[in-house]
């Protein structure tokens, strides 16, 4: 439960690093990467400047003007206040570097109300954080806290009422997802009631804080409802338009990448999300074999260029993380673990809502996505079990390194030291052969080598090492190890 708005603190919602649209990409004032899904009526941004809704909603208009409904999406589940024009959301003093996490949109919007009110009693000398971006929640801001004079406080819902009274069609909507987990069922369904009874091309903004992980996350999600809307009005024209335009049509809109288009794909397994527990659903629900092609084109074309127009790959991300967790500290380990299994757990609920798109969908949506899950219950058992069935440690066999162990044992071992370090390069080359080349692959064979010698070490190397390199737990670096076995003498 948040605490009450007295305590509350302010955290600037901007950040440095926080622009991540390419280099050459258009950017829009006020209103960090925002962007458009390439031939959806659907864009994404982080949370804007007052002046930043308008400047988003300028290219809307002009594209998208004679649409009856304009949707803005609000994703996020902390509140937000501005001041002095700016963003900032509102933090538990005992947890400055978190986001608040309220799932009910009207609770979310009365403790904004509440804070906005909290920040005009404080006086002219209104204090803050400044948040900063950090791979970890705790490098996300800087505990000094700063101040500025308070010339102005507005809330969202004020900020609203104020464009709707120049843009009468726009339907702000709150949809609170977690920044660090999958989306909750309901989420789903709510951008499912949102969309079902409108057009293809009809508009819808999506925002979080940065315009990243979420954003893109529902993005991907209102593009397969999208799709079905095409499908269904292009089915509408047939009889009107000559079957083998419509058919070309369709497969240049709605085709799929190795089902109705031939690809060469470039990408390793991994890359391309063939996790163990996608691959237990791809074999349990043959529907899931296109669901996930048609999520994998979305989420291509909702990624950074060469393949899309956005940020993140919301897919391949799950690998990188899965990197850069090879070579860090425990502690590191620990939060990677968790933000990995949780964006599988994402990408596996993205494919399911798009079987679940595929099948209830032309029928009307008689059924929400949370009763289709009930249904299908297994589904979330799957998940649940599935999404940590990944090889956290990669560990050289025992049986290739008896050798090692034998030579490094041997009385004129420092003679051994090159055939030795070879073999092990061999090994640990061999171990992560499935990634790609880069400084994550280098890195992740690096701190394998580092432990595989120390695993091989003998006792009375091991003690030398330890004595100079500090605990061996720690896993001392690799050429330091070396170094002190080269130098080794035994006492008299």
């Amino acid at each position: 439960m948040a605490p009450p708005a007295s305590e509350l603190k302010a955290m600037t919602d901007a950040f440095d690093g926080i622009d991540r649209l390419a280099e050459g990409a258009p950017r829009t004032e006020g209103a960090p990467n925002f962007r458009r899904l390439p031939g959806f009526p659907l864009f994404g941004t982080g949370q804007t400047s007052v002046e930043g809704f308008e400047k988003c909603l300028e290219p809307v208009l002009k594209k998208y003007g004679d649409e009856k409904h304009i949707f803005w999406v609000n994703l996020r589940q902390e509140p937000v206040v501005y001041v002095n024009g700016k963003p900032y959301t509102a933090r538990d003093p005992a947890k400055v570097n978190f986001h608040l996490e309220i799932s009910n949109p009207e609770e979310c919007t009365a403790l904004e109300n509440d804070f906005a009110e909290e920040v005009r009693k404080r006086g002219e000398d209104f204090k803050y954080f400044k948040d900063q971006f950090g791979e970890h929640p705790e490098e996300r801001a800087s505990n000094e806290e700063l101040s500025e004079k308070l010339a102005g406080v507005t809330t969202l819902n004020e900020i609203y009422a104020a464009i709707k009274d120049k843009v009468p069609k726009l339907e702000p909507i709150r949809i609170p997802m977690n920044q660090e987990k999958a989306p909750e069922e309901a989420n789903f369904d709510q951008i499912v009631a949102m969309l079902k009874d409108t057009t293809a091309s009809c508009p819808v903004i999506f925002n979080c804080q940065a315009g990243i992980s979420r954003t893109t996350t529902a993005i991907v999600c209102g593009a397969l409802v999208k799709e079905l809307q095409l499908t269904r009005e292009l089915d509408r024209m047939r009889g009107i338009v000559p079957d083998d335009i419509l058919d070309a049509l369709k497969k240049k809109k709605l085709g799929l990448p190795g089902i109705d288009i031939e690809v060469q794909e470039d990408r390793n397994a991994m890359q391309m999300g063939e996790f163990e527990v996608i691959k237990e659903l791809l074999a349990a629900h043959p529907a899931a074999k296109i669901a996930k092609a048609q999520v994998d084109k979305l989420i291509d074309l909702a990624a950074p260029p060469p393949r899309g127009t956005g940020v993140e790959n919301i897919r391949e991300c799950i690998i990188e993380s899965k990197m850069t967790f090879d070579v860090s500290s425990d502690d590191w380990q620990a939060y990677l673990k968790a933000k990995i299994m949780n964006n599988i757990e994402r990408y596996f609920y993205l494919i399911v809502f798009a079987m679940y798109i595929r099948e209830v969908g032309p029928k009307g949506f008689p059924q929400t996505f949370k009763q289709y899950m009930d249904e299908n219950s297994g589904l979330r058992t799957m998940i649940e079990e599935g999404r940590g069935k990944l090889e956290w440690e990669r560990k050289i066999p025992d049986e290739n390194l008896s050798e090692l162990k034998d030579l490094l044992s041997a009385a004129e071992f420092k003679a051994n030291m090159p055939k030795i370090i070879k073999r092990i390069y061999e090994l640990s080359w061999d171990m992560f052969g499935d990634l790609p080349r880069g400084h994550h692959k280098n890195n992740s064979m690096h701190k394998l080598a580092s432990k595989t010698m120390i695993e091989i070490l003998p006792d009375h190397l091991a003690a030398h090492i330890e004595k100079k390199c500090g605990a061996l737990a720690g896993t001392p670096d690799f050429f330091d190890v070396i170094g002190q076995v080269s130098w080794y003498e035994p006492e008299a």
